[in-house]
């Protein structure tokens, strides 16, 4: 397990090349996952992705007292996507919409293996149709496994509106999955 602490430490402090380039072998593909699934645009968010570490790389003298490099990224991702949107508006305010649909991509574990195809894109589908809100408080929380503290530093919520975003992601998630499970036994039965 690579103590990404201890590399961000020596990338900051001791301007370590190879350590910022595990840094950035580690982060790379879960910080990409979470901006294009606030993008929704595969090129933007890879260019916010890059972005993002090389201000990290460019500003590493100013970074030695982020103690959470991993919520640093998320929070510098998420403050860069919303000024790429706020660019794309012809500089109105824009914050992420209530009305965008995210795509979301669970990376299976052992535990979701066990689960078809056919169920996680009945999952998929949920989670997509949660308000935003909720649905980024689940990602961040669910799939990156991420802390209410960490969570509600990147959000800008308190850590009980992480975990009372939370519980009605869940609640929506069981009900939306009770449903489809209940159609899929009832519609099996019957044939």
């Amino acid at each position: 397990m690579i103590d990404t602490a201890t590399l961000f430490r020596k990338m900051t402090v001791e301007n370590d090349q190879l350590a910022f380039r595990q840094f950035y072998d580690h982060f790379f593909v879960t910080l990409f996952r979470f901006t294009c699934s606030l993008t929704k645009e595969r090129e933007i968010a890879e260019e916010i992705t890059h972005d993002v570490f090389v201000q990290c790389w460019q500003k590493r003298r100013e970074l030695t007292h982020v103690r959470n490099p991993a919520v640093y990224l998320f929070v510098a991702a998420r403050h860069r996507v919303v000024d790429h949107m706020r660019k794309q508006s012809s500089n109105r305010n824009v914050q992420l919409s209530e009305e965008e649909d995210y795509e979301v991509h669970l990376t299976p574990d052992p535990e979701q293996l066990l689960i078809t195809n056919e169920m996680m894109g009945r999952m998929e589908e949920a989670i997509s149709a949660l308000p935003p809100k909720c649905r980024e408080v689940f990602i961040l929380v669910k799939q990156y496994g991420l802390r209410y503290k960490e969570v509600a530093s990147i959000l800008d919520l308190s850590a009980k509106t992480v975990e009372n975003q939370l519980a009605i992601a869940l609640r929506k998630l069981t009900k939306a999955i009770s449903f489809t499970l209940e159609m899929e036994v009832s519609r099996r039965v019957k044939i």
